[in-house]
């Protein structure tokens, strides 16, 4: 689907203005989302309503996706999309609301894979956060809404298999059983609360451990928005754990810079999750609240700035031609 929509924004004949005009158009969206969404499930208080989206106009993953024309940008839209309509559909309880969440849910797995696994952690944050009976006696069209939303990824997967386009699947070794990408995982999502170096080794059992921290941290946010955190915790869960198994099964990539891209998607729940933490423990004093996440968020402003630098110096490639 995405070199569908570079075509439909011109990139045939201006390729560089074509991107840089769909990737601003994802960031925006996505921005302006998830910014809503924090105002939703944080409350409208002053801290929240400053700090929320400052803290997403500086993700660095973001602008990581959008300066090497990834699909993530269109991906993490569309994700967007998918969390507000969902989350406005269980809200408000008006169908047109779920229709939008379908039509968003059939296009994330034809737009990256991963979106089935963003589909199946959404289906094990309902049935986690609503039960099965409450979800079969007054959602009952979620149901119908997983299944629509599941058949174009799944028909797209067996095409594939049933044309032998598709690689066979082989255990990497170097993974040490999942602990590589689990920790590569558990170092990028550290990073993005506190500046960290660079682990030397495959694996590291601190990075590990930091992993652990983050979702008990979480666990936390999760049980202070209350039943949609269990929901977008899921999603993260699911999402993050299924790519460790790709990753072992030589399916897809890790290391850190792999790490940043693809958790990057979950850039938006995570924090609002972490922030959820955050009120838990701190919510009784919001004045010094904000005064501490002030001077926190110096360090994303300051990771963005330096990474936008570095990414602007980073030449254009003119594609090559043949002799």
């Amino acid at each position: 689907m995405y070199p569908v929509l570079l075509a439909a924004v011109g990139a045939v004949r201006e390729p560089a203005a074509a991107v840089a005009a769909l990737h601003a158009l994802c960031l925006l969206g996505s921005w302006g989302g998830w910014a809503w969404l924090g105002r939703k499930m944080l409350g409208a208080d002053a801290t929240w309503k400053s700090v929320v989206p400052w803290v997403l106009a500086l993700s660095t993953p973001w602008l990581l996706a959008a300066k090497f024309i990834w699909a993530e940008s269109v991906f993490l839209l569309i994700f967007t999309a998918y969390v507000v309509a969902l989350y406005s559909y269980l809200t408000h309880q008006q169908h047109r609301w779920l229709v939008l969440a379908t039509v968003a849910g059939f296009l994330l797995p034809l737009q990256r894979t991963s979106g089935l696994f963003l589909l199946l952690g959404t289906a094990a944050g309902l049935l986690a956060a609503y039960g099965w009976q409450e979800v079969r006696q007054r959602h009952a069209l979620l149901a119908w809404h997983l299944l629509i939303s599941l058949v174009g990824g799944v028909g797209w997967q067996l095409w594939v298999a049933r044309s032998q386009q598709d690689e066979p699947l082989v255990l990497y070794s170097q993974a040490a059983w999942g602990l590589q990408p689990l920790s590569d995982f558990s170092f990028v999502l550290a990073r993005w609360v506190v500046p960290l170096p660079v682990p030397t080794a495959a694996v590291s059992w601190a990075y590990l451990l930091a992993g652990a921290v983050m979702l008990c941290l979480l666990v936390l946010g999760a049980c202070n928005i209350g039943r949609f955190g269990w929901v977008m915790l899921a999603m993260v869960a699911t999402y993050i754990s299924w790519h460790v198994v790709a990753h072992v099964m030589s399916r897809g990539a890790a290391g850190l810079h792999d790490g940043e891209r693809y958790a990057g998607v979950v850039f938006g729940p995570v924090m609002l999750l972490l922030f959820g933490a955050v009120r838990a423990v701190a919510g009784r004093h919001p004045r010094w609240l904000l005064v501490l996440l002030g001077l926190w968020l110096t360090y994303p402003a300051a990771r963005a700035v330096r990474n936008s630098i570095f990414l602007h110096q980073i030449p254009i490639i003119a594609s090559a031609t043949s002799k």
